[in-house]
């Protein structure tokens, strides 16, 4: 259950729970799946190398980053499952061990003998794996990650990499230690972002149940803020702004992000115009539950029309009404005029 639970989570409207029984992926889920893993994503200048460095340790490669950051995450996920060794009572046979890894990951090259000692004896309190200690960590610093860990067992923990400083690495593990949520990832801290920025992120990042990415490399301070004030009010992850993509247009993203199952995708200057875009929001807005890949102006205009087709049928019938109203209150006040001069007679 807990590894299908994000899979499942696409499905579900924001602020609906995730029903524990239900492990089969219903037809809406599937289409739907179906229709993210159709979308191609482009993060531009704000690709997190945080992804990078896990997927590596984990699998020993990279991972595309041309899907959705809710599918990146589940793939992360998947990779870094652990599953502890189930011991048997005596006399019973031994019980499965259920998906995922069952082994610690071998000791990097900068690992002392019983650093390596101390993440394996904390991998077994954990559902998702511990990276090795790398060679920008202090063995303070990566202590300090095993003590997150072994708080947040089902959180996906990067390790300090430069530009990161060990003061930001440590305010990054505390809000690790806060958030309950399984699977998540807190992004460290980005170039882009000053000590005040960060700390209004970490903060953000203690109760937000999706991935909050960092300063984006063509955000202002002003486009961040807007940024952070709609993910907490979001379940699913809102990219940084785009290079090119128009601030209003940015602002609007933000806001339609908040009712979409899926991640909604930037400004893609390569693949549509200005207007383009605003018909996309249009259409992400009309139909939610779907992944609009930027270009795609078949789905788009068909959305756009039905949405427009439904709201001039709407227009329609609220003048109908008004006009239903209307005979009504005439005849009403013609039925009251008569009633008085039947009385005066």
């Amino acid at each position: 259950q807990r590894r299908l639970r994000p899979l499942l989570d696409f499905a579900q409207p924001p602020g609906r729970p995730l029903s524990a029984t239900r492990l089969r992926p219903s037809a809406t889920h599937t289409a739907i799946r179906s229709r993210m893993e159709r979308t191609a994503y482009n993060y531009g200048d704000d690709t997190p190398a945080a992804w990078d460095v896990l997927a590596r340790g984990a699998l020993g490669r990279p991972i595309s980053t041309r899907i959705s950051p809710v599918l990146f995450l589940e793939e992360l996920n998947e990779a870094l499952l652990f599953a502890p060794p189930v011991k048997a009572r005596l006399g019973q046979r031994p019980k499965p061990a259920g998906p995922g890894k069952t082994k610690a990951l071998a000791a990097s090259s900068v690992e002392r003998p019983e650093e390596t000692e101390r993440r394996r004896a904390a991998q077994n309190d954990c559902r998702r794996l511990i990276l090795p200690r790398t060679a920008d960590e202090a063995s303070d610093v990566f202590l300090r990650r095993l003590d997150a860990h072994q708080n947040a067992p089902e959180a996906l923990v990067a390790p300090l990499s430069k530009p990161e400083d060990t003061k930001s690495f440590l305010r990054r593990m505390v809000a690790v230690k806060k958030n309950e949520a399984a699977g998540l990832l807190v992004m460290p801290r980005a170039k882009a972002e000053t000590a005040e920025q960060f700390e209004a992120r970490m903060a953000l990042c203690e109760a937000c149940p999706a991935t909050v990415f960092a300063r984006g490399a063509h955000e202002d301070p002003t486009d961040f803020k807007a940024r952070l004030d709609a993910q907490s009010k979001c379940r699913r992850p809102i990219m940084c702004r785009s290079d090119g993509e128009p601030a209003s247009l940015f602002r609007r993203r933000c806001a339609v992000s908040r009712a979409c199952l899926d991640v909604v995708h930037p400004y893609d200057a390569a693949r549509e115009s200005a207007d383009d875009f605003t018909r996309r929001m249009d259409a992400q807005e009309a139909a939610p539950e779907l992944s609009i890949a930027p270009g795609d102006k078949k789905v788009v205009g068909s959305l756009v029309r039905e949405s427009a087709e439904e709201g001039a049928a709407a227009m329609a019938e609220e003048i109908a009404a008004k006009l239903r109203l209307e005979e009504e209150a005439k005849a009403a006040a013609a039925s009251k005029e008569e009633a008085a001069k039947a009385e005066a007679a």
